[in-house]
């Protein structure tokens, strides 16, 4: 680790690692990459070629690399407490990709981890290094609409992946509850600023690969806040493909003197239609759920906080928070009942 750079060890050479983390760290000047894991060889050699940096298939043997900083690990989510912990044994600090974990026993462990090894360890909740949702944080806490009463957000989609792939299993991804729906209550607590008492839940199993999976693919959640606010939520990945889009974020911010709203159409600003292809929506970034710079934000800010130490901007408190209302809000539409934060 020099005086502005970070020594990376990229874990994890799928979507989210090899589309948005590794040409983030290969091109801002505070990170660089020396080390790539991916239990597909294929993979990891990919990564190692795009970066120069070493290619392993065992992640315990990167951890043990001398060299790295900091660990990212972009694993399926069942295995994010497990590397998250190891690579804090080890004395590496962490970023960790959103959900947490995928229960509130690992997610305390993460943070026992950290807290003992003394490491920096952070949640990717992108949404903080978005600056469209940092720009409605900031006109919300300067009281541009007053007190904050309700927030209602969609992320609507038709996820890509093939049926076998690990985020339509629940005990591996967890559904469109851990993956798409950790967003938006990491959102509501951000804005809101306090916690949730209540989450009540409906959720359908529409697609085939989610019913084969026993998982839920489309939910409304309500959230009901300490301050009498309430949030409301739409995590989907049933609309049909073009939909997605234009529509795939909305947000409606209301306090007693204003609102705020935004839909997500920066993702396809533009529409062309030709009568051989019909009507095209051109893709300007490369994620749906967030924009690129956000993933630099995010790694710049982490690597400030390793370099300069200061503390991450999303505490492991919050996103345990934000975890645990994912939770409640899958308990609750498996129950048909409103469930108590906290979870006992």
């Amino acid at each position: 680790m020099s005086d502005r750079t970070v020594r990376v060890g990229l874990v994890g050479c799928g979507n989210i690692g090899a589309r948005a983390h590794l040409p983030t760290c290969t091109q801002i000047p505070e990170a660089e990459v020396v080390a790539v894991c991916d239990i597909v060889e294929e993979r990891a050699r990919a990564a190692a070629e795009r970066s120069g940096a070493t290619a392993y298939t065992d992640y315990c043997q990167l951890l043990e690399h001398q060299d790295v900083d900091v660990a990212i690990i972009a694993l399926p989510n069942d295995l994010h407490a497990e590397a998250s912990i190891a690579a804090a044994e080890t004395g590496k600090h962490v970023l960790c990709e959103k959900p947490m974990a995928l229960t509130l026993e690992e997610a305390d462990a993460m943070i026992e981890a950290a807290k003992k090894t003394g490491v920096k360890m952070m949640v990717g909740q992108t949404r903080h290094f978005d600056h469209r949702y940092v720009s409605i944080k900031e006109q919300l806490d300067a009281g541009m609409v007053g007190r904050l009463v309700f927030i209602r957000h969609s992320a609507r989609q038709f996820l890509p992946f093939p049926p076998d792939a690990w985020q339509w299993d629940p005990q591996r991804g967890g559904g469109v509850f851990l993956n798409i729906s950790i967003h938006a209550t990491d959102l509501l607590r951000w804005f809101f600023g306090e916690d949730a008492v209540e989450v009540f839940a409906v959720a359908k199993s529409v697609r085939e690969a989610a019913r084969a999976a026993g998982s839920y693919d489309h939910a409304f959640i309500t959230c009901q806040f300490e301050g009498g606010g309430v949030g409301f939520v739409e995590p989907s990945w049933v609309y049909p493909g073009d939909f997605g889009g234009t529509l795939y974020a909305q947000l409606d911010v209301v306090g007693t003197a204003g609102k705020v709203q935004y839909a997500d159409k920066d993702t396809n600003p533009m529409l062309i239609y030709t009568t051989e292809k019909g009507h095209e929506l051109p893709r300007y970034f490369e994620f749906m759920s967030t924009t690129e710079y956000a993933f630099d934000e995010e790694i710049r800010h982490f690597a400030r906080c390793i370099l300069d130490d200061q503390e991450p901007a999303v505490s492991l408190q919050h996103a345990r928070a934000a975890l645990e209302m994912t939770l409640a809000a899958q308990r609750s539409a498996e129950t048909g009942q409103p469930v108590q934060l906290p979870l006992e």
